[in-house]
């Protein structure tokens, strides 16, 4: 058991802890930047677009490829995969392309395949991310990697950055009937790991993370590493944080 504190909060009797993944501590800016990158340069590609929409596309999809950013609150990283292939269907109306659901979804399949040929080179920790889960693990607490990825994905993420044996579980989307908003996520990764909910806490970077930790009944630190500003988390909840590292771990 451990507690944690921070900003001048403490949350005690902790034994597990579930976390999201990208934004949290894998620097999305780095892996989602690229992939959006190879999607929109896949898109032009496959729709005969003029090549010189290629930054102006990045910008609709959430990504400034100028400085290499996600943007905040931008699609890419922060909306699901179906939700992102929606928003590009109904933007790519505005060029006068109209197609549909299917179409872009197998394109985003086939640049996902030639990306991960590649994927090791994007895949970077957050600052303080490594460091903060291995001493989790040297505490014996009990961890869950909870995202909005696939399952394997997150396998394949986990094994490249090392840290593949530190998590107990991994609960993707294609492990759930719902999102992470619901809160179902997070009660299967509880039953999986046989954990009890007052005894658990999530650590994520966005509102679904918050969201998530509410209606599963659970408790929670988001940090400002994401896509999220730090002024529209603390409209939710005053347990923000700017980074792991303002977060200290004592056990009980």
């Amino acid at each position: 058991m451990a507690n944690f504190h921070f900003n001048n909060f403490d949350i005690n009797n902790i034994n597990t802890v579930l976390f999201d993944k990208d934004g949290t501590f894998l620097d999305d800016n780095l892996y989602w930047g690229k992939l959006a990158e190879c999607r929109i340069y896949k898109l032009i590609e496959y729709f005969n677009l003029d090549k010189n929409l290629f930054e102006e596309l990045c910008f609709t999809i959430g990504y400034n490829p100028k400085i290499c950013k996600l943007i905040k609150n931008g699609a890419v990283g922060v909306l699901s995969r179906n939700e992102v292939i929606d928003y590009m269907a109904k933007e790519l109306a505005k060029y006068s392309v109209f197609t549909n659901f299917e179409t872009i979804s197998e394109l985003f399949n086939i640049v996902h395949t030639e990306f991960l040929n590649n994927m090791d080179k994007y895949i970077k920790f957050i600052p303080y991310s490594e460091n903060f889960i291995r001493n989790l693990k040297s505490l014996n607490l009990k961890l869950a990697v909870v995202t909005s990825d696939t399952h394997n994905h997150t396998k394949e993420t986990l094994k490249i950055l090392g840290i593949e044996d530190c998590f107990d579980c991994i609960i993707g989307k294609d492990d759930c009937t719902k999102d992470k908003k619901s809160g179902e996520p997070a009660i299967i990764a509880l039953e999986k790991i046989k954990s009890d909910k007052n005894k658990t806490i999530v650590i994520g970077d966005a509102l679904m993370d918050y969201f998530m930790a509410e209606n599963s009944g659970l408790k929670h630190i988001i940090v400002c590493t994401g896509q999220t500003d730090k002024d529209d988390l603390i409209k939710y909840t005053k347990y923000v944080v700017n980074d792991l590292s303002e977060v200290s771990i004592k056990l009980c």
